[in-house]
């Protein structure tokens, strides 16, 4: 670019000159003409001829030096014109390289674009490979998976197969000890049978002995009890022998009581006890049995704390049975104390009476046997007389009026025994 540019300026100074060369031989011609001039003049410009033609000279000296500046100059523009012709050539041939390595570039460009459309197809086709084989390898792992979760499974159904095998055999195992057991259960049933029996036959002959006894023992008493009546009412109560009397009037009644609960277990045992329902004023009753049994304690007094006015349909004799042994033992088993306590009440359908004693209390243990026939508390069985039957024979008239019992206790401090009486009461 440096070397174009001094081209076109040393055309542009080539060209001034060239104008001012023609100015100058213009001023030559002018001149010339001048000095024809001057010559005719000459003679009478002398001085100023001289002096016009030594600026003449100067002044051609100097277009000389001009000359030779100009020649020197224009030699300098076909030499700069040879160089820029030449630096044109080169700039041709390097143009025409660069054209041919545009073409070859370009069909390199053209080249590497086919092979990046080909990359990038065969990128493609890689990504797809590779989803494919991502999508292989992803079913793959879930075959696996699957694969294993099935091993597992088959491992689990096959311990459960084992545990099921061993259960079995134990189950087997068990049967056969099962069978053994039945079999000795079997036995021990046919053995418990025969006992049941055994016992059947002899509660029957004892409750046949026991009413055979209460009978041949009842006359005889009902003698001896109309006597000892008679020796009461003919023998002065100042003698030493009244006391004796009186108290033979009272193991009397002790053997009368005796009897009839050995006359009542009997008709129990058998199914003979019936009732008499009649309709009769509750509380009655219950004033009737306070009374009976206050008589025989004057340390212990019962109270009716609160009863109940209704007419009641049952067995008022066998209730009655029932209050007596109730609160005969409440004063009986609390020799210390000093009162009973007697409560009526009625709930939703049922009538609750409560005896309730501060004496000596019952053990947890015991309490679920008190309602047994014969059953006595061993603790307490010697210093205490009675036979273990009055409860049994109280519990089993409460049934029969389709009632029950229940008891609350606690050694020490005392008893509360209560019962339920049905409202709609049906004999049973």
């Amino acid at each position: 670019m440096d070397k174009e540019t001094q081209a076109d300026e040393l055309l542009i100074v080539n060209r001034e000159l060239v104008y001012q060369n023609q100015d100058k031989g213009q001023s030559t011609a002018e001149l010339l003409i001048a000095n024809q001039e001057l010559g005719f003049e000459l003679i009478f410009q002398n001085s100023e001829k001289e002096k016009r033609a030594a600026e003449l000279v100067i002044a051609n000296i100097q277009l000389n030096f001009q000359e030779l500046e100009r020649e020197k100059r224009a030699a300098e523009l076909v030499l700069a014109n040879i160089e820029l012709n030449f630096q044109n050539a080169e700039k041709g041939k390097r143009a025409a390289e660069l054209i041919i390595a545009n073409e070859e570039l370009l069909f390199h460009i053209s080249e590497k674009e086919k092979r990046a459309a080909e990359l990038i197809i065969a990128n493609k086709e890689l990504l797809f490979q590779n989803e494919e084989k991502e999508k292989r390898a992803a079913e793959l792992v879930i075959a696996n998976e699957e694969l294993i979760f099935q091993n597992r499974e088959k491992e689990k159904r096959a311990a459960e197969l084992i545990i099921a095998n061993k259960e079995l055999v134990f189950q087997n195992l068990e049967k056969e000890i099962r069978a053994a057991e039945l079999v000795i259960a079997n036995k021990e049933l046919v053995f418990q049978n025969r006992e049941k029996e055994k016992r059947a036959e002899a509660e029957a002959k004892k409750d046949e002995f026991f009413n055979m006894v209460s009978h041949e023992l009842k006359t005889p008493l009902t003698n001896i009890k109309a006597i000892n009546q008679l020796l009461e009412k003919t023998t002065d109560k100042t003698t030493k022998s009244y006391p004796f009397i009186l108290k033979a009037n009272h193991n009397i009644k002790r053997l009368e009581r005796l009897i009839e609960d050995l006359l009542d277990v009997t008709k129990i045992n058998s199914g003979n006890v019936g009732l008499l329902v009649t309709e009769f004023p509750f509380s009655d009753m219950l004033l009737q049995s306070i009374s009976s049994v206050q008589q025989l304690s004057l340390k212990h007094r019962i109270i009716l704390q609160n009863s109940t006015n209704i007419l009641y349909k049952g067995d008022q004799f066998r209730l009655e049975q029932v209050m007596v042994n109730l609160l005969t033992n409440a004063i009986k088993y609390s020799p210390e104390a000093d009162k009973v306590l007697v409560t009526a009440v009625t709930e939703p359908g049922y009538l609750v009476v409560c005896v309730q004693d501060f004496g000596i209390g019952i053990a947890k243990k015991d309490i679920d046997q008190l309602f047994d026939r014969f059953f006595r508390v061993n603790e307490i069985a010697m210093a205490y007389e009675g036979m273990g039957l009055g409860l049994y024979i109280a519990s089993e008239i409460v049934k029969k009026h389709g009632g029950d019992f229940s008891i609350q206790s606690e050694p020490g401090k005392g008893s509360s025994f209560c019962f339920r009486l049905p409202l709609d009461f049906k004999k049973i």
